[in-house]
């Protein structure tokens, strides 16, 4: 759902900030001779190269579609951040934007976020925007013994031919279909993206992922921690990974992702979890066992008050 209102008052807020003068303009001056700081209307038609009125009928929302390639020159002009292009985006059109304004956003990581890939035993990393890695975790550099962690964790997914033939088990099936579309959508995104530019060249080239790409496949663009794929850890031997992927915030395109390796049979599937949380979850639970699930009363939006007793809850606000 879009807010053209919320759209409308990011705008205007963004042209107040801006200077004519330092765009070669001047400056509107009001009835009594005293200057209006700001870009007017009139100065953002001249820039952008527009018709008289289109870009007031832009900023009020007045048009039926408003999508990226109307909003991007606006949000160059004015200079709006990253956080203020991915709103006036999200305002406009309801979805988040498909690219950054800067292609440089999505290299570089909060430092804290160290912090959370030290306090796991699970198989942790941090990428890019182009599957560059930016930090991991011990348990993340034994999958390479004795090779050494590559620099493109999605180049050494597609083409290394130790992953192929030895860590990612089941290669062809299991793991490229699952992989190439999420290359493919990411390369269309960030067309620019030098990293990504060559990564794809090289995987045109090659005689097996290259078809792959260039063909229809079932889309797949994000690991969704639904079901396990086959991997031999180079120390723990033969078992199942579970991916668990989310995106840091602020590092658009980047990927926050853990790698649950369970050894021996196949895990097995587990119910999803819902609101509200039945308490916190240890360590047995979370390495297989069944997580309590909270009744359908409370799930509708009414938690018990665990402050009492189980006697006297009542499951009501």
């Amino acid at each position: 759902m879009t807010d053209r209102q919320a759209m409308r008052t990011l705008l205007s807020r963004a042209r107040a900030r801006q200077d004519p003068a330092a765009l070669g303009l001047s400056p509107r001056a009001e009835p009594r001779g005293r200057k209006v700081a700001g870009l007017t209307h009139e100065h953002m038609t001249r820039l952008l190269g527009w018709p008289e009125h289109k870009y007031g009928y832009v900023e009020r929302g007045r048009l039926a579609t408003i999508d990226t390639g109307l909003l991007e020159p606006i949000a160059r002009i004015l200079r709006l951040t990253e956080q203020e292009w991915e709103a006036l985006v999200f305002y406009a059109t309801g979805a988040p934007p498909a690219f950054p304004l800067d292609p440089e956003v999505g290299r570089s990581v909060p430092r804290p976020w160290r912090r959370v890939l030290a306090a796991t035993h699970d198989i942790a990393y941090i990428s890019d925007a182009a599957w560059d890695l930016v930090a991991y975790n011990t348990a993340f550099t034994r999958l390479f013994t004795p090779h050494g962690v590559p620099r493109n964790v999605m180049r050494w997914m597609l083409l290394a031919p130790v992953a192929r033939d030895h860590v990612l088990t089941d290669w062809e099936n299991s793991w490229l279909p699952l992989l190439v579309p999420q290359l493919r959508a990411r390369a269309a995104a960030r067309p620019t993206d030098r990293t990504l530019t060559r990564l794809v060249a090289d995987i045109r080239r090659d005689p097996v992922v290259g078809p792959r790409y260039d063909s229809p496949t079932t889309e797949y663009l994000q690991p969704r921690a639904e079901g396990s794929r086959p991997l031999h850890h180079p120390e723990l031997g033969p078992g199942w990974a579970t991916l668990c992927a989310a995106e840091p915030f602020g590092v658009p395109g980047g990927r926050l992702m853990f790698v649950l390796f369970d050894q021996g049979e196949r895990p097995a599937p587990q119910e999803p979890m819902y609101a509200p949380a039945p308490g916190p979850v240890d360590a047995a639970e979370a390495r297989g066992g069944p997580a309590p699930r909270p009744p359908a009363a409370d799930r509708a939006g009414h938690p018990p008050d665990h402050r009492l007793p189980p006697d006297q809850q009542t499951g009501t606000p």
